[in-house]
Formats: structure tokens, C-alpha cells, sequence
């Protein structure tokens, strides 16, 4: 009913919209509006029910109430993703309530209908405009605009935080309270207008921003603009407070209408509004939750209408028909008198009483939230009737708490440091199940450098040096990078040589759908590449341990995807990596390869692993990175322990030193 309101409500925008701009101009305004409405109205269904919880409303993103998985993107677009889905998930196809959607509508059609009657229509609504005012598209109408939208998005928010049970916290208000107290004396600077209004105590204008022609004569003394506004803001605050306060004292603590928590709706009102206006609304509002009470104590039932619920309905309407209202009533305007006040407090101090009286005990919330009212423990001098009786927009609440996911879907819980332990052991765990479920019985390890890439690309980076050198010729970093790249291409064979290798391995020992002696890298570029990649052109596999890192690369494409795993943890990787491990063959590389080799060396040096040969690719360069001799003659190490290191200067001499090392593989892979 909402959705088709306000679409109703945009043909008329498009109808008799701007007299200047075109019909289709106008129609692109109104499902703009509406559009900016309903996602506004997404955000505050977030904040219904993460606020009071004590939630972010950023962080985490939006999940499904039943099945907690996040809701994509698409799945989130107000109003339509839900009529897309037919109010369902799509991953548990469990209904979603049809109250997000309301919500959105709701706020979507307040924001088009606001806009018509007031900046569309030049201010028709609001009192003591003149008529060159109107139609003009005026900047201070859509600033007053988007005031009064913020008044109204605030008491829909606190209506339902109420209607939900829970108690409405002050960060709700307190945005919409410094810009209630900031936005008027500002905008009143800005433009350099000054009050047309007498300074008097009372008789002050209910319009927040200045929007009044200057008067032909000064009509008695006046003072500044700004601070008649700051004047009109703070008596609108008292006034709002006293009754506020008032109404908040009337009968027992669980069946008063209004609680100490929700004052500052109140307040807000007349903040935003003026002293007058705040009169007027909450004696409307009473009357209106009179009626509501005493219908549904007629019919047996419970009100599920919240007093601040009937302040916004009566809010909004007033806004909507603030200007003829003001004529026809001159107390809501400059003729209100303390009387009006008076009168005002004594009629909305009768009509809650009498409500007060009709309603029934919890309507709205449950006997913790009365016992935060008394200041008194839950279960201290409550009636058990009271307490036994059920809170139905609490449960929502209930299973949107973080407290009540699994723990194993809950991935705040699961990232605290307290829970380091189970993370280790899960990152542990994972990667063995899976590659024991595809049964990898053995593999091989490959490291080598991410900057060694195959010769095309070499020549391509070595020709970009160039041109940069070319550019700068003066440059030492530009010479330095051109003789960088051109070491590189020489090394290209080594990209060529791995991935030679790795065809010979898994063309060997992966026939028949055997997974013994599987390429294992760390899933990167250059080297790691290279080698998934020969195992890729032989149609075997290969498994990739990629590591996250603050600028680490993805994943290279020639891994088998059902093979590729993240890990958080640096040792947790390198433990995977030689689980399994019946050779290491070591290709050039930097620190990190460096890393890797010197800690098999380790485990191998004090038999804390299963021996395996350790193969070094091109002695050239590995003798000139460590002089592993070197070592042994300042007997840093054991000469046997040189023994540990083989050096290969081509795919077959490796697999060679590998087939010695553990037996003819091929013949026990063809048998």
C-alpha cells in the first residue's frame, strides 16, 4: 500500500511540480526523491535495531535475520530487492519480514509528499510566506526541507525502538540535537536576514529558518536575526522539556506513556518546531493515543501504537498543513500567549491520564526495561503476571543480537585475540582435510623469486627501463633499473626451466589419477607461476599456499581451484608446505625464498622433519648468494651437513637427484 502511495504521489509531483521545468523533468525529480526517501529509510531500519543493541550501524554489513549470511548489494535495494526475492533470502529462502520494506516506503512517501507541499510548492505550508516566495525553488526551502525530514526520520526511529520494547538511547538524538540547536542562528548569518518579529517572551515565530519579507516599517525595536533564533530555540526546548517531564511522571512506571528516556523526543519537537508547535502536537498526540487505547481496550486487545508513534503522525500532518492552521489558529503562530502553554500542559496532562488508565501493564516492554526506569534490579517488587508476559517486537532484536549467532558463523567473535588458538588450529586443520579428501599422498615443493618471468615480459619491462632511461639519461635510479631489467631477462630462463620441470614431475607421476609428487607453491608470480603452470599444461594438478599480505599478489591462474589455500599465519604455511614434502627445489628468489630454504635446512640440520633432497637450481647464482663452504670452514656448521644440498642445472638433472634420493618413481608410478 506504502509502494503504491507514493508512486501515486510521484505521477502528481510530475503533474504539478515546477511550472518551468518539463513533465518528465518533474517525474525524474519525484523518483529521485523517493529513490534518496527509501534508502534513508533502509539506513534507519539499520538503526532500529542495531542502536539500542549498542551496535555500529557502519560495521558489520547488512545479514539475514534467520540464516545470518550478508546480504549482497543487490539483494539490498530498498523496497525492490524484497519484492524481487518475493519476501524471501535468497540463501535460506526463509521469509523476510515485510516491515523493512514498509519502513522504506514509508519514509519514501514522507519524503516526496514533504516535498511537494513545501520547496516544490514555494513554502505553501508554512506560515507568513508571501506569494513572490512562492514556486521559487528557494535554497532556504530545501535546507528547511531536509530540516524538518530529520525531525521526522528521528521520531519514526524512536517510535519504533518503543514499539520494539526497547528503551530509546540518547545517541539517537543527539545528531538531530546540535543540528536542531546549529542550523537556525547559522542560516540566519549566511543570508544576513534580520527578524521581522517584536522582540516579546512569547509571541515568536514557529518558522526555524528566516524566510519572512523585510517590513515596511520596523514594527518596535528588534534585535538580530541569529538571535531571536537561538532565543526561539531554547524557549522551545524549555517548553518542550516541562511537558515532557510532566507527562513522564503520571501514573505507574509500567503504564506510563511516556518514560524519562523519551523525553527528548519532546524536546526535539519543539527544538525543531517552536514552543507553539509543541503545545499544539502533544496535545494531539494524547488525544490521538487516547483514542488508540481506549479502541483496543474495547476490543479486547493491546495498543501497539506508542505515544511517540502518534507524536510523528501528528508531527507530519502538521507540517503538511502548518501555514492554513496558523491562520485559522493564531496560538499556533505569533498570537500564542503563556496561555496557550498553560492550557496546553493541563489538556495533555488529562487525556494521558485517562490513557494512563486504559492501557495495559508492558505494553511496550519488558520488566528489565521498566526496572532501568525505577533504577531497580528486574526482579525486585514485580508482579509475576508482569513478568511473564511476552515482548513480541523484542525478538527481532533477539535474533539480530551478536550474542545469539553460532559461534561458528559469528566471525567477530572468531577474530578477538582471545580466539587465536582456535584460529591457528582451524588454519591448521582445513588445508589437511582437503588435500587429504582429493587424495595427495606426496608433493613437491618449488620456491623461487616473484620478479623472474618469463621472457616476453622481461623484454617488455627491459624495453619500459629503456624508455625511461631515455627520458632521464642523468638518472642513477633510471641506469640502475635498466641494468636491473636486463639481469632479469637473463634469468627468464629459470621461468622456462621450472615449468619444464614441473611438466616432467606431473607427467610422470600423476598417471592413472595418482596425486603423488603434486607441484606445490606459494601460489604467486615468477617462479611459483611457472611451475602451476607446467603442471597445468600436462592436465594434472597442481596446489597453490598463498599468504595474506598487506600488498601481496592474487593467485596465480594455473593453480587447481579446489587445491588453492589463504593462510593468515606464516608458520601454519611452511608447516603445509613439507607435511607432505619429498623434495624442495629451490629456484633463485630474495627474502622470501630465502626464508623458506633456510628453514628446511633447519628442520633437516636437526632431524625434526622426514629427510628429503634439497635441491638448489643454478649453482651459479646460489653460490654467489651463500657460501655455504664458507660456512663449514669457519665450523659454523658440520661438514656433513653440506650434504644436505644438491645443486641441478636443468629439470632433468633435478628429477634425477630426486628419483635417486627415493628410488625409480616412474617404475613404481607405471606399476
Amino acid at each position: 500500500m506504502n509502494f503504491f502511495a507514493t508512486v501515486i504521489a510521484s505521477l502528481l509531483l510530475a503533474r504539478i511540480g515546477y511550472e518551468y521545468v518539463p513533465w518528465w523533468g518533474n517525474l525524474l525529480l519525484a523518483l529521485w526523491i523517493w529513490s534518496f526517501g527509501a534508502n534513508v529509510g533502509s539506513f534507519m531500519n539499520v538503526v532500529i535495531f542495531r542502536v539500542p543493541a549498542g551496535m555500529s550501524v557502519v560495521y558489520p554489513g547488512s545479514k539475514c535475520p534467520k540464516c545470518l549470511n550478508h546480504i549482497r548489494w543487490y539483494d539490498n535495494i530498498p523496497v525492490l530487492s524484497w519484492l524481487w526475492l518475493r519476501a524471501k533470502c535468497r540463501h535460506c529462502a526463509l521469509p523476510i519480514s515485510s516491515r523493512y520494506p514498509s519502513i522504506e516506503a514509508l519514509v519514501a512517501g514522507i519524503f516526496l509528499i514533504l516535498a511537494f507541499v513545501q520547496p516544490v510548492s514555494g513554502g505553501a505550508n508554512l506560515p507568513g510566506f508571501e506569494d513572490q516566495y512562492r514556486r521559487g525553488g528557494d535554497v532556504s526551502l530545501w535546507a528547511m526541507y531536509a530540516f524538518h525530514v530529520l525531525l521526522l526520520c528521528v521520531l519514526i526511529c524512536a517510535a519504533m525502538i518503543r514499539y520494539d520494547g526497547q528503551r530509546t538511547p540518547r545517541r539517537l538524538y543527539l545528531p538531530a540535537l546540535l543540528i536542531g540547536f546549529a542550523a537556525p542562528p547559522l542560516w540566519s548569518l549566511l543570508t544576513l536576514l534580520r527578524s521581522n518579529q517584536p522582540f516579546t517572551w512569547y509571541p515568536l515565530r514557529p518558522v526555524p529558518f528566516h524566510t519572512f519579507a523585510e517590513p515596511d516599517e520596523p514594527a518596535g525595536w528588534m534585535i538580530a536575526s541569529w538571535q531571536v533564533e537561538i532565543f526561539n530555540s531554547l524557549l522551545g526546548v524549555v517548553v518542550g522539556l516541562s511537558i515532557a517531564f510532566v507527562l513522564s511522571q503520571l501514573g505507574r512506571i509500567e503504564r506510563r506513556r511516556l518514560i524519562t528516556a523519551e523525553i527528548p523526543v519532546v524536546v526535539l519537537v519543539g527544538l525543531f518546531l517552536g514552543w507553539q508547535a509543541v503545545c499544539a502536537l502533544v496535545v494531539v498526540a494524547s488525544i490521538a493515543d487516547l483514542i488508540i487505547t481506549s479502541v483496543s481496550r474495547a476490543s479486547g486487545g493491546r495498543s501497539r501504537v506508542p505515544w511517540i508513534g502518534s507524536l510523528a503522525a501528528a508531527t507530519f500532518l502538521f507540517l503538511l498543513f502548518w501555514g492554513p492552521l496558523a491562520e485559522q489558529f493564531p496560538s499556533l503562530s505569533t498570537g500564542a500567549t503563556i496561555t496557550t502553554f498553560v492550557v496546553a500542559t493541563a489538556a495533555s496532562v488529562l487525556f494521558t491520564m485517562l490513557a494512563t488508565r486504559l492501557s495495559t501493564p508492558n505494553e511496550f516492554g519488558s520488566s528489565t526495561y521498566f526496572a532501568k526506569e525505577k533504577k531497580l534490579a528486574p526482579d525486585s517488587n514485580r508482579n509475576e503476571s508482569f513478568m511473564s508476559k511476552p515482548i513480541e517486537g523484542n525478538t527481532h532484536a533477539i535474533l539480530n543480537s551478536p550474542s545469539y549467532r553460532l559461534a561458528e558463523d559469528d566471525t567477530d567473535f572468531l577474530k578477538q585475540d582471545a580466539l587465536r588458538p582456535v584460529r591457528l588450529q582451524l588454519e591448521l586443520l582445513k588445508p589437511e582435510m582437503i588435500l587429504e579428501k582429493h587424495g595427495i599422498q606426496s608433493t613437491i615443493i618449488v620456491f623461487g623469486g616473484t620478479q623472474i618471468v618469463e621472457r616476453h615480459e622481461a623484454e617488455t619491462r627491459l624495453v619500459r627501463a629503456q624508455q625511461r632511461l631515455a627520458e632521464a639519461i642523468d638518472d642513477p635510479q633510471a641506469k640502475r633499473a635498466v641494468d636491473q631489467a636486463q639481469r632479469v631477462l637473463t634469468k627468464s630462463t629459470y621461468y622456462d626451466s621450472a615449468r619444464e620441470f614441473s611438466r616432467l614431475i606431473s607427467s610422470t607421476c600423476q598417471l592413472n589419477g595418482d596425486c603423488d609428487f603434486v607441484i606445490t607453491t606459494g601460489g604467486g608470480p615468477g617462479i611459483m607461476e611457472a611451475a602451476n603452470r607446467g603442471a597445468y599444461d600436462v592436465g594434472a594438478k597442481s596446489i597453490g599456499l598463498n599468504i595474506t599480505l598487506p600488498q601481496e599478489q592474487t593467485p596465480n591462474p594455473y593453480i587447481t581451484p579446489e587445491l588453492c589455500f589463504q593462510f593468515h599465519y606464516f608458520a601454519l604455511r611452511k608447516m603445509h608446505f613439507l607435511f607432505r614434502a619429498k623434495a624442495l627445489v629451490v629456484f633463485p628468489g630474495g627474502f622470501g625464498t630465502l626464508d623458506e630454504l633456510f628453514d628446511a635446512l633447519t628442520l633437516r640440520q636437526t632431524h625434526r622433519m622426514q629427510a628429503i633432497p634439497i635441491i638448489l637450481f643454478g649453482k651459479e647464482y646460489w653460490t654467489r648468494v651463500v657460501d655455504f663452504q664458507f660456512l663449514a670452514d669457519e665450523g659454523v656448521i658440520a661438514d656433513e651437513h653440506l650434504d644436505l644440498i644438491d645443486f641441478a642445472e636443468s629439470p632433468e638433472e633435478a628429477w634425477e637427484i630426486i628419483t635417486k634420493f627415493h628410488g625409480d618413481v616412474s617404475r613404481d608410478q607405471q606399476a
